[in-house]
């Protein structure tokens, strides 16, 4: 399955205080399971959501993004460079 990129549509512009597109949390376990390197990291993926769900009854906006970013960055395993011995 292939994530479709929105734009915005004319009447919205550019503003950067538009609210983005909905998502459901089906939505967010697809684009998850897209960003995973590995079965390990896909295995991880129902249990990140279902605690963003719970979670996200306390959180504002702006911190359930940033969940949704730290759980992206963890599947993807992406991280500072390492320096190997040579």
């Amino acid at each position: 399955m292939q994530l479709i990129s929105i734009q915005p549509s004319p009447h919205q512009g550019h503003d950067l205080d538009a609210l983005l597109p909905t998502m459901t949390y089906r939505d967010l376990e697809l684009a998850l399971g897209q960003v995973s390197v590995g079965d390990r990291h896909r295995r991880m993926i129902p249990y990140l959501v279902s605690a963003l769900q719970e979670q996200s009854k306390f959180l504002t906006g702006q911190m359930v993004m940033f969940e949704i970013l730290r759980s992206a960055n963890c599947l993807a395993d992406v991280g500072p460079p390492q320096i190997l011995d040579g």
